[in-house]
């Protein structure tokens, strides 16, 4: 196995795809997390390949699983955090020798797709191309080609409120919701006939009724 087919050295290209990223992007408190697996799921590959009518030898390369962050998130119940997934073996099988813009399109592609962009318009943004293409970028180039820095933030804008919300400490959920409650002193050695109260917020997830006080984490 080659340094750039180890899993360690993969991981650490991800890791650097992701940096690459627009700093207003990386920043956003519900960005979902990026995992990287060796193989996509049988069963999600399959279904995906009827969907979309692919054939067999066609490879999933990588995956937004969540909701896309212009959906309206209070009308959803999430089952599992949002995660972007990055599948080693396909990448690996397709890539044309240049592995690290290989492995960024695929990580800009999927938060596209985590932005709200549908294919169409991640293919409009530059971040659709075959690895063929990009077999002739480069070796280091740090944008993929017909796409700037700024195309993608533009996509936060219709959503600016969803960036306040917080995740669930418990299941890493977004639907969270919150409210301010008056709590009595709990410091030691506090006067319980003391009126002082103090003001907290108490926050409860949606998805799996898990409650905490700002204090707990945020």
């Amino acid at each position: 196995m080659t340094e750039e087919a180890s899993a360690d050295r993969f991981a650490q290209i991800v890791e650097w795809a992701y940096s690459t990223l627009p700093e207003e992007i990386r920043n956003l408190p519900d960005f979902p997390g990026i995992q990287v697996a060796d193989e996509p799921p049988s069963d999600v590959l399959a279904r995906i390949r009827k969907e979309r009518n692919w054939s067999r030898e066609k490879e999933l390369l990588g995956l937004y699983s969540g909701l896309h962050r212009n959906q309206p998130q209070h009308f959803y119940s999430r089952m599992a955090p949002d995660l972007i997934f990055v599948f080693r073996g396909p990448i690996l099988r397709c890539s044309r020798g240049n592995l690290p813009a290989e492995v960024k399109q695929v990580v800009w592609h999927e938060v596209a797709h985590w932005l709200g962009h549908n294919e169409a318009e991640v293919k409009e943004l530059g971040l659709s191309r075959a690895f063929d293409d990009i077999a002739h970028d480069p070796p280091e180039t740090q944008t993929p080609a017909a796409v700037s820095r700024e195309g993608l933030p533009d996509a936060i804008a219709p959503d600016a409120e969803t960036s306040q919300h917080l995740r669930c400490i418990k299941c890493y959920s977004s639907d969270v919701t919150c409210r301010e409650v008056d709590k009595p002193p709990s410091y030691l050695g506090a006067n319980p006939f003391d009126p002082t109260v103090l003001h907290a917020k108490r926050c409860q997830c949606n998805s799996c009724g898990h409650e905490w006080d700002d204090e707990d984490g945020y």
